[in-house]
């Protein structure tokens, strides 16, 4: 194989002539650069070379030689110049034949000749030979002829051997047969058919004729003027010639007439005496030249005519008339679809005499099932609506709308029907090749002309929606090409510099070196997807700084989705993303902040309780020591208000699970008045400071409740405290309590500053306060409401606010739900187990803080309790008193100087010369992590500052090693 042919494949496998073909310097014929060769010639090449019989195919007007590796010994000693060549050059000496195949084969027919004689010079010198010779027209693919392939089988050997046997007459009689041209002996005045070849009853369409004069076997042809010529020929015995004839037949009643072009010669034939006694009759049927002919005249007049027309419509119509005309149809149109509905939408259609229009609206079922095929995009021709399985049953309906027979084609956008061209013929038709060829063709041409008008449309709609949009916005506006390779417009509005006209450079002139991967990925994402593009990102301003803008763009689809143009709008987001890069600095900030604050909490935590567990220890020491008198109503009070505090001071460690309610009640079944009487006691110094006049009015009767006695007098404090400090000095503050169904009401007002009207629904939002413009507004972190109410709804309890506006008061207004009373408070007493006798506990304890009052106030404590108590406030003395004074005990606090209690812990588990104690931490760390920090120390038990006295006093009631 030449290496020639692997560059052009439908060349491999071609044999020699493959090589000489690819080897040829076609640009000096009319068939151009192999390279260049249309599919067709290259398909209809590819099949000759691989065919083992002799075929040549003859291009064009001059029919340019291509053959194959048989044809070439056919050609003898011809070949290899044929290749090339024009036929009539390649063989002068059957030039006039072979422009006659020429005329037929571009004309659209066919030629056959069985043992053809022709003289040939294959070998220098003229030589008798025959041939099977059959040629057909080759198309292009629009169906057009563009050339004639010849297949070449000699038969002379053959003849020759029939010759030698046969006489002349014969042969003649066979000649008479193969002619590729009708022929037909008449004999006589009446012109009786005495001999016919097939190329004549082909013409005829095999109506039986030897024998019968020319009125009674072709009535039709008398009638139009034949037999007229026939006769003027036999008088005047001169020939007579025609081109392009027409003849009519009309073979089945109810089919329409068949229609031929011929061009003919009437010979006359003569006696010894030179008397005419017959006429011979020779042509050829060249009806596919002569429709190919006004079918291109009638095209070309199309083209013409929808160059020059600006209305969809009327381009629908002309096509349909021209269309009808020119196929003599009973009716043509162009008609939109609505294929939900499966309707036909007919305006306007051409119709021939006496047939009516579709104008309106038709339901498609009511003919058949047809429009199925058209929604599939299926090319329709029926020839007889009767004998198809889409139209049999609907027959009637479309034979009474005058269409027997029908082509349609479908027009589909975006993947829907919506258009079709139809036509129509009221009797049988069998729609040849050329027939819908030529429909096509019409049908593509009317919807290219119809795209372009409504292209032009959409552009003119753009240009003015492009128009507007410039004038009405402050964004940069732009045009993009279908694939984004040219900017075809923009305004800049001064953020950007405009681009009057297109522009190719337009990425690197607007977008920054470093955005532009960025900016072409996601164009390409949207220009492969057909979907919107949204993008942020850098633009290079008109001032040669650095903005962001958010660019949007949208396609424009034509009819049948293809995206012609973008258009798309850029907003200057520049301040927007410095605000977003601040807001991002200060999340960070509030970060820290935030983790200080956690820090900060627990430091205040740890220092509150310290001074909390010497006031603690007072009061149980009270509690030891007490007399009848003031000295138990003192100690109840200290250690009530301690209580208080200690729970307090533990929501500090747990603001994050207060903001997410997760705070865990202690619940018990309480009066309700036992919370307001907390809450009052609590909040009476505050309100008898600021002057009010507090007034409580009690429900008549016990109201029985199940909650956090602590959690619910908070709230109530809350509500007493916020009435106090927004409230003018000697202002009235009143609580009542009174039942309201299956809840009890806790109401607290007074006739403070009020809530104006905007604030009350925001008032239990988390950190909202009173409005500060006003001269009594106190202040606060704006947490206790938000704080209140969730405490509540964790009670299933609610809290309302009301007021009449500002300077009116307000009301805050609890409801609790009603629980069962518990046992009666005899039974309680009764039930109460007797007071338990303290046995001294006659042990050692070490206490060891760096507060001096913690340590004696703890020492004291627990030398109440009966036991042996020293006291160090560092870590030397402390492991000094380990050594000698050898305790059983030791309460160690951990947040001191210079040794902290982990160090000091360490220190004693360290120590071989002394006996090990049972070591507690005392501390105001309760983290867990401070847990697991004391264990890992050596500690035996973690107890958090103010330790209950009742809680020290079992642990050290344990005996000695008992952990």
């Amino acid at each position: 194989m030449s290496s020639q042919t692997p560059s052009h494949p439908f060349l491999a496998g071609g044999g020699q002539v493959a090589e000489l073909i690819a080897a040829y310097d076609w640009r000096s014929t009319p068939m151009g650069p192999l390279a260049a060769w249309p599919a067709h010639v290259k398909t209809a090449t590819a099949l000759m070379l691989r065919c083992q019989v002799p075929i040549v195919m003859l291009w064009g007007e001059t029919g340019v030689m291509i053959y194959n590796d048989a044809y070439s010994v056919f050609a003898a000693a011809r070949h290899p110049r044929l290749l090339g060549s024009r036929v009539r050059e390649g063989w002068p000496e059957v030039a006039d034949f072979n422009d006659n195949v020429m005329k037929v084969g571009l004309a659209g027919g066919t030629l056959n000749y069985q043992d053809q004689e022709l003289t040939l010079h294959r070998h220098g010198r003229a030589e008798q030979v025959w041939m099977n010779l059959d040629y057909s027209p080759l198309l292009d693919e629009h169906g057009v002829p563009v050339g004639v392939m010849a297949v070449v089988i000699e038969t002379s050997a053959k003849v020759l051997a029939e010759r030698h046997a046969s006489g002349e007459r014969e042969r003649l009689a066979r000649m008479f047969e193969q002619a590729p041209s009708f022929m037909a002996l008449l004999q006589g005045p009446e012109h009786r058919f005495e001999l016919v070849n097939p190329a004549y009853l082909r013409l005829v369409s095999h109506r039986p004729v030897l024998g019968r004069t020319l009125a009674e076997a072709l009535p039709d042809a008398a009638a139009q003027g034949y037999l007229a010529l026939l006769d003027q020929v036999y008088r005047t015995g001169e020939a007579y010639a025609a081109h392009g004839a027409h003849y009519s037949m009309q073979i089945e009643a109810d089919r329409p007439p068949l229609e031929r072009y011929v061009d003919f010669v009437f010979q006359p034939m003569r006696d010894t005496a030179g008397s005419v006694t017959g006429i011979f009759v020779e042509g050829v049927d060249v009806t596919g030249r002569m429709t190919a002919e006004q079918r291109r005249e009638a095209l070309a007049q199309l083209s013409d005519t929808l160059r020059n027309l600006d209305d969809p419509a009327d381009v629908g119509f002309v096509a349909s008339e021209l269309l009808g005309r020119t196929l003599q149809a009973s009716r043509v149109g162009y008609a939109t679809i609505d294929p939900d509905a499966e309707t036909l939408h007919v305006d306007r259609d051409w119709n021939a005499p006496g047939v009516e229009s579709l104008a309106g609206v038709l339901h498609l079922r009511d003919y058949g099932s047809f429009i199925d095929s058209l929604k599939r995009n299926e090319f329709i021709a029926i020839t007889d609506v009767r004998d198809d399985l889409r139209t049999a049953d609907a027959a009637p309906a479309l034979e009474a709308r005058s269409a027997r027979s029908f082509v349609n084609v479908p027009v589909i956008e975006q993947g829907r029907l919506v258009a079709v061209l139809y036509v129509n013929h009221a009797q049988v038709r069998g729609w040849s090749a050329d027939d819908l060829a030529f429909v096509r063709e019409v049908a593509n041409r009317t919807r290219m002309a119809t795209e372009r008008l409504r292209g032009e449309a959409i552009v003119n709609t753009i240009d003015q929606r492009f128009r507007a949009l410039v004038t009405a916005t402050s964004d940069v506006v732009y045009r993009m090409d279908a694939r984004w390779t040219e900017m075809q417009q923009l305004v800049g509005h001064g953020f950007i510099a405009d681009t009057e006209t297109p522009s190719t450079h337009w990425l690197d002139r607007y977008v920054p070196a470093d955005e532009r991967p960025r900016v072409a990925a996601a164009i390409e994402d949207a220009v492969r997807e057909q979907r919107i593009f949204e993008l942020e990102h850098r633009v290079l301003r008109e001032d040669g700084s650095v903005g962001w803008v958010f660019s949007r763009a949208i396609p424009v689809f034509d009819t049948e989705g293809r995206t012609v143009e973008w258009f798309g709008a850029a907003s200057d987001v520049t301040r927007r993303k410095q605000v977003e890069q601040e807001l991002q600095a200060s999340e960070e900030r509030l970060r820290d902040a935030d983790q200080r604050k956690d820090e900060f909490l627990a430091t205040l935590a740890h220092e509150l309780r310290n001074p909390l567990a010497p006031i603690r220890n007072a009061a149980h020491l009270l509690a030891m020591a007490a007399q009848e008198g003031v000295v138990p109503r003192v100690r109840e009070v200290l250690d009530r208000q301690v209580g208080h505090m200690v729970r307090l001071v533990d929501d500090l460690l747990e603001v994050s699970r207060i903001s997410r309610g997760q705070i865990e009640l202690k619940r018990e079944t309480l009066d309700i008045a036992q919370v307001v009487d907390a809450a009052v006691e609590a909040s009476r110094p505050g309100i008898e400071q600021a002057g009010h006049r507090l007034t409580v009015t009690p429900a008549e009767t016990p109201q029985w409740v199940h909650g956090d006695p602590v959690r619910l007098t908070q709230v109530l404090v809350n509500l007493l405290n916020n009435a106090a400090r927004y409230t003018d000095e000697g202002g009235a503050v009143r609580v009542a309590v009174q039942r309201d169904g299956d809840a009890v009401l806790v109401q607290v007002s007074d006739n403070g500053i009020g809530i104006a009207a905007d604030q009350l629904p925001r008032i239990f939002e988390m950190f909202t306060q009173a409005d500060r413009s006003q001269k009594r507004a106190q202040g606060g972190l704006g947490i206790g409401l938000a704080l209140s109410q969730r405490l509540l709804l964790m009670h299933g309890a609610t809290l309302r606010a009301e007021s009449a506006g500002p300077g009116q008061g307000s009301r805050f207004t609890m409801s609790v739900p009603l629980a069962n009373p518990p046992p009666s408070t005899a039974a309680v007493v009764a039930a109460a187990a007797p007071a338990r006798q303290r046995p001294p506990l006659r042990q050692r304890v070490l206490v060891v803080d760096d507060n001096r009052d913690a340590a004696e106030s703890t020492g004291l404590l627990i030398e109440m309790m009966g036991a042996d108590v020293r006291t160090a406030n560092g870590g030397e003395r402390a492991i000094e008193l380990v050594r000698d004074w050898q305790p059983d005990i030791a309460l160690l606090d951990i947040g001191m100087p210079t040794m902290d209690g982990h160090e000091l812990a360490r220190r004693i588990r360290a120590g071989s010369g002394w006996k090990q104690p049972v070591l507690v931490a005392l501390t105001g760390w309760g983290t867990q992590r401070d847990r697991a920090l004391t264990q890992s120390a050596g500690f035996d038990h973690h107890l958090v500052k103010p330790v209950d006295g009742h809680t020290l006093e079992s642990l050290l009631a344990r005996k000695h090693g008992d952990t």
